[in-house]
């Protein structure tokens, strides 16, 4: 119900992501998945995607709510000032689990941000991920390149708009651009800004975008979202904390096993605190779409 977090709450953002990486982007997985449920994009294009944990989050929801959106993730996989040089490891990784999960609707462009834009016609992208470059020049430069690619559905995501140090101009962009149209910005996971630029977006997003001006609308959509985030971060925590401890074992085994414990304890118990509140969230949600079954048992009551 919306009066709880203050937009229409959707099961995709219960999402159980299948791939887990090393990534700020982790704690934006749930929204992420929300906001394609309810945008549904016939175009999806993200700028710079590194090991693919956002965009593997965006194509799981294409393929889980039988969307007809066609996603594109457009990177050279050779790193940047930011992201730091990586090997070709990275992209035959995620190109693998992207021939596995989303053939059909999905592909890797490995190419410049400038050079792949005369590939879309102009009006036909719905939803835009910027996550590429994070100086102010670039990510400028990005918004403004893509600009005429969007249609009058286009939601913009912006990446990285809390973060204020090596160099990050992100937070200067968002801050020029933000006040131009109907905004939205999460502060958790490096900060995360939802500028609306097309005139004809989604209802439900609407409703999101509507809390900028609705301060305690937005805390409490800002706390839902961010505790659903950080349950996923907790579980990635979880699995990378096991995995090393199977990997030491042969060397230090009683060590892990003691920093496994402990680390077993705090993680288990933050993730209950975000379990309960999802747990509060479903029924809530479960209660709203079962109103009209209701109804009509009560008019034989």
């Amino acid at each position: 119900m919306t009066t709880l977090i203050g937009i229409e709450p959707h099961m995709a953002m219960f999402i159980r992501p299948e791939r887990l990486v090393d990534s700020a982007w982790i704690g934006h997985v749930p929204f992420a998945a929300w906001l394609t449920a309810v945008a549904r994009p016939n175009r999806f294009v993200e700028l710079g995607t590194h090991r693919g944990m956002s965009y593997a989050a965006f194509c799981q929801t294409v393929r889980a709510e039988q969307l007809p959106t066609q996603c594109h993730a457009i990177d050279t996989w050779q790193g940047d000032a930011h992201a730091g040089a990586y090997g070709e490891d990275v992209y035959r990784d995620l190109s693998g689990f992207n021939a596995r999960h989303f053939a059909g609707f999905s592909q890797l462009m490995r190419t410049g941000f400038d050079e792949a834009v005369s590939s879309f016609a102009d009006g036909s992208i719905d939803l835009l991920h910027i996550d590429g470059l994070h100086t102010y020049e670039a990510v400028r430069h990005d918004f403004e390149t893509w600009l005429p690619k969007l249609s009058d559905r286009a939601i913009v995501l912006f990446h990285d708009t809390a973060v204020r140090e090596r160099g990050f101009g992100v937070w200067r962009y968002w801050r020029e651009i933000s006040p131009r149209h109907p905004h939205f910005e999460f502060d958790h996971a490096s900060g995360l800004g939802v500028l609306q630029v097309g005139t004809q977006v989604a209802a439900g997003v609407r409703q999101l975008l509507d809390l900028a001006h609705d301060a305690e609308g937005a805390r409490r959509a800002k706390a839902v979202f961010s505790g659903l985030g950080d349950a996923v971060v907790q579980r990635h925590e979880l699995e990378s904390a096991r995995r090393s401890a199977v990997h030491g074992a042969a060397t230090s085994m009683e060590l892990q096993a003691r920093a496994l414990a402990v680390a077993n304890q705090a993680l288990a118990h933050r993730l209950a605190q975000s379990e309960t509140m999802v747990r509060q969230l479903a029924g809530s949600f479960s209660w709203r779409v079962t109103r009209p079954l209701r109804a009509v048992r009560g008019m034989f009551n």
